[in-house]
C-alpha cells in the first residue's frame, strides 16, 4: 500500500504542492493529469526524494516511513522514477551500472545472466546491438534513453513506478510495451503513479487525480 498524508512541497521557497492525499493498494495505477506546472512532475520527484524539495507530510509505502528517508534509500526500497529526460552519465557505461544496480538488489542475477537479460531486453526495445557497452545515455535521442528506463524497470521489479511522460518520444510499439509494462508491475502487485498528456493513454485509466496548482481537484 502507498499511503501519502498531507504532503506538501517547496522549491526555493516557492510552493509547488500543497495539501495531497493518496491511498493506493498493492496492484492500482493512479493517473495524474492537469495543465503544464501544476505541479505533476514535482509530485513524483517529492515522492522520489529530490534533495532540493522541502517536503512536509507523510509518505508510506508498506511498512516502511519513505519520508524518513533520502532518494538513495527509497530506490533500495523499490521506488522507481522515470525521468521526463532521463539523465546522462559520463565515464559509466550501461552495463557496469545495471551491476551496481543489481548488488543493491542482493544480486537478483548472476553476472552472466544479467548481461544475457539486458541484451535481449535492448534488442527486444530495439536499442543499439552494442548499447550495453555505451556510456550511460550519453549521445543517446531521447527515445533511446526512455527505452534504456523501461529495460531498467523490466529488469528490477519496482515496487513504486513513478512515470513522468513516459510516452513521449517513443514510436507507437514502445507506446504499447509501457502499457504492458503497467499491467504486469500492477499484476505482481506493485504500484504506479503515471503522469501523460495523451488522451490514448488517460482513457485507459479511470483512477485519476488531477493536479491545480499543486492542489487536488479530484
Amino acid at each position: 500500500m502507498l499511503k501519502i498524508e498531507n504532503l506538501s512541497a517547496s522549491i526555493s521557497g516557492k510552493k509547488i504542492i500543497d495539501n495531497i492525499n493518496i491511498t493506493l493498494n498493492a496492484g492500482e495505477c493512479l493517473l495524474i493529469t492537469g495543465q503544464n506546472g501544476s505541479g505533476k512532475s514535482t509530485l513524483l520527484h517529492t515522492i522520489m526524494g529530490r534533495p532540493d524539495i522541502e517536503a512536509e507530510g507523510k509518505i508510506r509505502l508498506n511498512d516502511i516511513m519513505l519520508s524518513n528517508l533520502p532518494c538513495h534509500a527509497r530506490s533500495r526500497e523499490g521506488v522507481f522514477m522515470f525521468h521526463q529526460t532521463p539523465p546522462e552519465i559520463t565515464g559509466v557505461n550501461t552495463m557496469t551500472l545495471l551491476n551496481e544496480i543489481n548488488k543493491v538488489n542482493d544480486n537478483k542475477y548472476t553476472r552472466g545472466n544479467l548481461i544475457s537479460q539486458a541484451n535481449d531486453l535492448f534488442l527486444h526495445l530495439g536499442l543499439p546491438t552494442d548499447w550495453s557497452k555505451r556510456q550511460f545515455n550519453v549521445g543517446a535521442s531521447g527515445g533511446e534513453r526512455k527505452k534504456n528506463e523501461l529495460a531498467q524497470i523490466e529488469l528490477f521489479d519496482g515496487k513504486l513506478l513513478l512515470l513522468d511522460e513516459p510516452d513521449s518520444g517513443l514510436e507507437q510499439t514502445s507506446r504499447r510495451y509501457i502499457f504492458e509494462l503497467i499491467d504486469r508491475t500492477c499484476g505482481r502487485g506493485g504500484i504506479v503513479l503515471l503522469v501523460s498528456h495523451d488522451k490514448d493513454i488517460q482513457s485507459k485509466y479511470s483512477n485519476i487525480l488531477e493536479l491545480k496548482n499543486g492542489s487536488s481537484l479530484r
